[in-house]
């Protein structure tokens, strides 16, 4: 089963990221401006967490499962409340949980709860987080449904809350969470305390940044993505450009070739990689902007390095340009004018660690006129000069998220931390495209536009993938992409290769060259 699944796939909103706020706005304007009912969306997204109900039960083969539904006070409990009469009317045995007393509920959520009470369904109400000794035991339910708390989660749950959630991971049993599993921040995938495990998750309208950042979203499982009836009119003209990318969005890179195509049509990749001891990062990248569709690449590398390296792969013509004692400002000379007759380039796979090399990229770099990709090493060493990324060349960056540390002047957990954040001041300050590396890897532009794929697996932690991606996407800027656009493609492409080998290898025994041979259609 695919990890995210967008109802119905082609809407456009469907697409967006959002954060809780940015949510509730949107909610606003739906019924505020719109005139739409809040009873019409809760209704919509009662039905669509009532349906991912009977999905995870028809899963189990349960003769007649009982469904427990645990409920908060507002509209996320509204949402509970739907999905219970719904339930209930399809011929499941319904319980519904409510934290709160009655009295305190909104007008909305206390209409569905009336609703259910009126139909018989059994509502056990607990304010008091002395109240869930006295509930049924874990074997009761097949599956739960956790309506407490949803986007309007902030901070440690206490109290009742807190109960609630400890009961609900306490029963083993499925969990269908709506929007967000309660205790997760849904602006940065925090949990300060206690949080829902979710086997599956619907978000409503969108998904929320707190779906894509962990820990949370180790919580949610399955992210269902459910249209809940919000017209495009609702989502205002400057909700920010965040977007998932199409698991699709790598096939364009397999075009059919024009017949009349030759080596020169096709780019030339100038890639900068290699030291003694790191061969295999200039091997990888080399090899992967050739399976990537550029017509040439040249590898340029260290002399310690150049005699093991050459050879190394037929396809590519090498040559050695940086020199151990030879003046910076002539090292840089040279590599700039070998670069100048190529289409693209990559610095950094596999290049050493020392000053001497600061040196001469951080004269290069602002000289280069071509598409530039900035990986691994050439990043530290930038890092420590910043003026380098001045210049108005179209520059795609590449961090891990240690190297973005590196480049902000923080900590790894800070980057790790909020990651949307960090993506996005390095694309502003630094005037360039950044791919911001790991699980979800994220893709910003200067421009306000920011792309996360959702593809991909654990098998790609691994030594050369970083490589890999690095060739590829200097492949497609050497094919005459646009920056942002050779980036997504770029990571979907490496994605999508990972998630074959993936299901080919099994994720433990998947190595990076495994996606070299895995870029073709099939």
């Amino acid at each position: 089963m695919s990890q995210v699944q967008l109802l119905p796939a082609g809407r456009p909103s469907a697409r967006l990221i959002l954060t809780a706020e940015e949510m509730r706005q949107v909610d606003r304007n739906a019924i505020s401006v719109l005139g739409i009912p809040t009873a019409s969306l809760m209704e919509s997204a009662g039905r669509a967490v009532a349906e991912c109900v009977l999905r995870v039960v028809g899963s189990q083969r349960s003769p007649m499962p009982r469904i427990g539904l645990v409920c908060g006070r507002g509209n996320n409990g509204g949402d509970g409340f739907v999905a219970a009469r719904l339930l209930s009317d399809w011929g499941l045995d319904v319980e519904v949980i409510l934290c709160a007393e009655s009295t305190t509920l909104g007008p909305e959520a206390a209409l569905q709860l009336s609703i259910c009470r009126a139909m018989s369904i059994i509502v056990r109400v607990v304010d008091d987080p002395m109240g869930f000794s006295d509930l049924p035991a874990p074997s009761t339910y097949a599956v739960i449904v956790d309506a407490l708390l949803g986007t309007g989660s902030s901070g440690a749950p206490r109290g009742a809350i807190a109960e609630a959630i400890a009961y609900m991971n306490g029963h083993r049993c499925p969990i269908v969470s709506v929007d967000l599993p309660s205790g997760v921040d849904g602006n940065t995938g925090a949990v300060p305390g206690d949080a829902v495990w979710a086997q599956s998750t619907v978000a409503l309208g969108a998904s929320k940044v707190g779906h894509w950042v962990y820990p949370g979203a180790a919580r949610r499982g399955q992210l269902i993505v459910a249209d809940i009836g919000l017209p495009m009119a609702a989502f205002d003209d400057d909700t920010p450009r965040r977007r998932l990318l199409s698991p699709e969005a790598w096939q364009g890179a397999l075009s059919p070739r024009s017949r009349d195509g030759h080596k020169g049509t096709f780019g030339h990749v100038y890639v900068l990689a290699g030291s003694p001891g790191k061969t295999g990062a200039a091997r990888l990248a080399c090899e992967a902007a050739l399976r990537a569709g550029a017509g040439l690449v040249t590898l340029g590398t260290t002399r310690e390095a150049f005699a093991s390296v050459s050879g190394l792969l037929y396809e590519v013509m090498s040559e050695s340009v940086l020199h151990p004692g030879e003046a910076a400002v002539s090292a840089a000379e040279r590599l700039v004018a070998r670069i100048e007759h190529c289409s693209a380039c990559v610095l950094g796979p596999g290049l050493p660690t020392d000053s001497e090399l600061s040196e001469i990229l951080g004269l290069a770099v602002p000289r280069i006129s071509v598409p530039m990709v900035i990986d691994a090493e050439a990043l530290n060493a930038l890092a420590r000069r910043p003026a380098a990324f001045e210049s108005s060349t179209p520059k795609v960056l590449t961090p891990h998220p240690g190297e973005a540390a590196r480049l902000l002047g923080c900590s790894t957990a800070e980057v790790q931390a909020d990651r949307f954040k960090a993506a996005r001041i390095l694309a502003d300050n630094l005037g360039a495209v950044v791919v911001l590396k790991g699980a979800y890897s994220l893709i910003a532009d200067p421009d306000g536009q920011m792309a996360l794929c959702a593809e991909g697996n654990p098998g790609m932690g691994t030594a050369g993938m970083g490589d890999v991606l690095a060739g590829m996407i200097g492949a497609l800027l050497a094919r005459g992409l646009p920056p942002f656009e050779a980036a997504t493609t770029g990571v979907a492409w490496h994605a999508h290769a990972g998630d074959r080998a993936a299901a080919e290898l099994g994720e433990t025994a998947m190595i990076a060259s495994d996606i070299l041979t895995r870029l073709g259609p099939k």
